[in-house]
C-alpha cells in the first residue's frame, strides 16, 4: 500500500488547561484593535500547537531533571505571536502517555505565561 502516515494522537486537556487558555486569551472591555489582533493571532498560536501534537507529540524540548524534578517526564514548547520580539512569552507544557514507546495521548497540562514560572507551577499542581 505504501503512503501510510502515522496515526495521530489525541490531545487531551488537564483540568483548568481551558481555563487558562481563556484567561490568556481574554479582552478588556476596552481594548483597542492592536489589543484585539494580538489576541487573535494568541488563539492562532495554541490551536496550530494543538495540530502540532497532535501530528508530532515529541514537538516540545523535553524538560529532564533540573529545577522542576516533578515535570521531568514532560515537554514543554516556547510560544508567542510572530509580531513580539524577544523572547517568547509563553509556555505549553504537557505530557506524553505512555511516556516510553509510542505515545497514545498528549497531556497538556498548562498553558501560560512565562513569567514567574507561572505555567511550570500550574503543571506541577496538574502533574499529581
Amino acid at each position: 500500500m505504501g503512503g501510510e502516515t502515522a496515526p495521530e494522537v489525541r490531545v487531551e486537556l488537564a483540568d483548568g488547561v481551558k481555563g487558562d487558555i481563556v484567561e490568556l486569551t481574554a479582552l478588556p472591555a476596552d481594548a483597542g484593535a492592536v489589543e484585539r489582533a494580538e489576541v487573535e493571532a494568541l488563539k492562532r498560536c495554541i490551536a496550530a500547537l494543538f495540530l502540532e501534537c497532535e501530528a508530532n507529540p515529541h514537538t516540545g524540548e523535553l524538560m529532564g531533571v533540573g529545577r522542576h524534578p516533578e515535570l521531568a517526564d514532560c515537554r514543554r514548547v516556547r510560544f508567542d505571536i510572530e509580531t513580539h520580539k524577544g523572547k517568547p512569552r509563553f509556555r505549553l507544557i504537557y505530557r506524553n502517555e505512555p511516556t516510553d514507546g509510542a505515545p497514545a495521548k498528549c497531556l497538556w497540562l498548562a498553558v501560560g505565561p512565562r513569567a514567574g514560572l507561572r505555567a511550570h507551577r500550574k503543571a506541577q499542581q496538574r502533574s499529581k
